[in-house]
């Protein structure tokens, strides 16, 4: 079983196929009596390609845990705020989950990436269906440092740098308690604000992810004697 997911957006029915690409950065120069040498550089952003079935009709075998209903419309107009929303909201966490039928996991895909490039494919031959293929490039955060400078008083000066982090004044609880049809991927959104710790969060909970949850179950979101979030 494979569960894909783009941000909040869990796709309806898995692509039969991924491309994933790491990109080399390697550089070739001509030295003087050596010839031809391949000077190695650290590996660049990895690329994700897929495509998948925007379905308009009922299905078996969607995979959706709570946007069964969904439409292909809902999946291309996601798609459209990926690519054109003008904020930080564009960046998303990509989760691929693959499990045995039994539930037993066999290895995930978690990056945050960009929605570079998507087509929709429409065609006779797939009645009232279409497909939607979608390149993603993995993002890393970036941007310009404060350096706060201090003097002592033999006036030297000694500089510092500062690291920003967004903060939105409220404070995440240690656990939550889940409400009907809820999965842990939306209270680890609701409450961290990101799903950049779904995976480690579920393991410390032992829940197969992802799953829909028992509702008043209790879920830890950070272990105990431990005041670092997971």
């Amino acid at each position: 079983m494979y569960y894909f997911y783009m941000g909040t957006m869990q796709i309806p029915i898995p692509p039969k196929e991924l491309t994933t690409t790491i990109n080399g950065k390697n550089e070739t120069m001509e030295l003087l009596g050596k010839g031809e040498v391949n000077v190695i550089k650290p590996a660049g952003l990895t690329d994700i390609a897929f495509k998948f079935l925007l379905p308009n009709s009922d299905y078996p075998f969607n995979e959706s845990l709570v946007f069964k209903s969904k439409k292909a419309k809902y999946y291309i107009d996601e798609l459209e705020k990926l690519k054109t929303t003008k904020t930080t909201k564009t960046i998303f966490q990509f989760i691929v989950v693959r499990m045995k039928p039994g539930g037993q996991m066999l290895a995930m895909t978690n990056m945050k990436c960009t929605l570079e490039n998507y087509v929709i494919e429409e065609d006779a031959d797939n009645g009232f269906d279409s497909y939607a293929s979608v390149t993603l490039k993995q993002w890393e955060p970036w941007g310009a440092k404060r350096i706060e400078v201090k003097t002592d008083k033999d006036g030297t000066a000694k500089g510092s740098v500062k690291s920003d982090r967004p903060t939105d004044g409220k404070v995440a609880a240690s656990t939550a308690k889940v409400s009907k049809g809820q999965t842990l991927q939306q209270i680890v959104k609701k409450q961290l604000g990101n799903t950049d710790n779904l995976f480690q969060i579920a393991a410390l909970n032992k829940i197969a992810v992802p799953a829909i949850l028992g509702v008043g179950q209790i879920v830890q979101l950070k272990r105990e004697g431990n005041n670092e979030w997971l």
